[in-house]
């Protein structure tokens, strides 16, 4: 598996990894950081119209450690994939994974803005 490097722009400043389609997508009026449950993890995303968000995912064995991640947590893969996509876009990426319920974290560059995202699997 490789590391893949994606530029989106959500309209709606967020974008979801999810395990499945047609998941409750975790929502706080306050949008803050990241927001999760077991079956979806919401991340936020620079304004649309402020310029792309950029995101690299791929297996943690393949991320170099940048410190603490602002997510850690188990999400229920039971396809045994997980998709990148955002109230608009029914799928920025999808990723093959070994078992029915993956480990994933996440870091981000702003609590409510990010620029750069990163997401490791596994």
């Amino acid at each position: 598996m490789t590391v893949q490097h994606l530029s989106i722009a959500p309209e709606y400043v967020s974008f979801y990894v999810a395990g499945r389609r047609n998941v409750d997508i975790p929502l706080h009026m306050d949008r803050r950081g990241i927001l999760s449950s077991k079956d979806c993890v919401n991340i936020p995303a620079l304004y649309w119209n402020d310029g792309d968000t950029h995101v690299t995912l791929g297996p943690a064995s393949e991320i170099p450690h940048i410190g603490e991640p602002d997510f850690d947590g188990l999400l229920n893969t039971p396809n045994l994939e997980f998709i990148l996509f955002d109230a608009n876009e029914p799928q920025f990426a999808i990723v093959q994974v070994p078992s029915a319920k993956t480990r994933i974290r996440v870091w981000i560059d702003h609590p409510t803005e990010p620029q750069n995202v990163v997401i490791a699997w596994g």
